[in-house]
């Protein structure tokens, strides 16, 4: 029984990387024109891919991930259209939810390359709730609201919230109280320079208490 169990997984595996290797020779017939753009409508859900796979999620993410960029290459040599990237991306972490590079470069894809932000924090809010404790995707979040939506207050709360979590770099709270001075929270701001100027560097201590004063804190130094 065990020995049929696995036979079930080898065939319906190689099925699914076959189906997705199908794709990729269809896009590379196809990569001019209408057709190029299409390519990726027949690529299935993730959730279809994911109970096909039978327990190599991981292996099917690896293969669509490669999958995602080489479209955006193709793309991005011929007609600069990435119509489908947001689809691919939701399908490698539909995959491998804990693969976080997918949500990163898909946002920015859509958001800088599309014009289309709103979907790009869609795909990152879905990669903090798949990763809550993953500080670049709280940080990358607030970098894309800075430039994507130039909403500094919003980009404010991610910087710091991505200050709060574990492994963040000393330069999270820096963009955090930058971005909260950009958006006119004077008092956010006068909080997180005092963060920085207590954990920083001997450099961003100076630069803190520069800011601190330029804000009216009456910081001394």
């Amino acid at each position: 029984m065990r020995g049929w169990g696995g036979m079930v997984v080898a065939v319906v595996l190689a099925a699914a990387l076959i189906a997705l290797s199908g794709m990729v020779d269809r896009a590379d017939r196809a990569r001019r024109g209408a057709a190029a753009r299409e390519e990726l409508l027949y690529y299935p859900s993730g959730v279809w891919v994911r109970q096909a796979t039978l327990g190599y999620e991981t292996a099917a993410a690896d293969l669509a991930w490669l999958r995602g960029i080489q479209y955006y290459g193709e793309h991005r040599l011929s007609d600069q259209r990435y119509d489908m990237i947001g689809h691919v991306m939701n399908i490698v972490t539909d995959l491998d939810p804990r693969f976080t590079q997918p949500y990163v470069f898909g946002a920015f894809v859509m958001s800088q390359e599309l014009g289309q932000p709103q979907r790009g924090l869609e795909l990152m809010e879905k990669g903090m709730r798949a990763n809550p404790e993953d500080w670049k995707l709280a940080f990358e979040t607030g970098f894309l609201h800075y430039v994507g939506t130039h909403d500094h207050a919003a980009a404010a709360r991610y910087f710091a919230r991505a200050s709060a979590l574990p492994g963040h770099p000393e330069y999270a709270e820096r963009f955090a109280a930058f971005a909260a001075q950009r958006a006119g929270d004077r008092d956010m701001a006068i909080l997180l320079w005092k963060r920085v100027e207590a954990t920083g560097n001997k450099y961003m201590q100076e630069v803190a208490r520069r800011e601190l004063r330029r804000l009216g804190d009456g910081a001394e130094g």
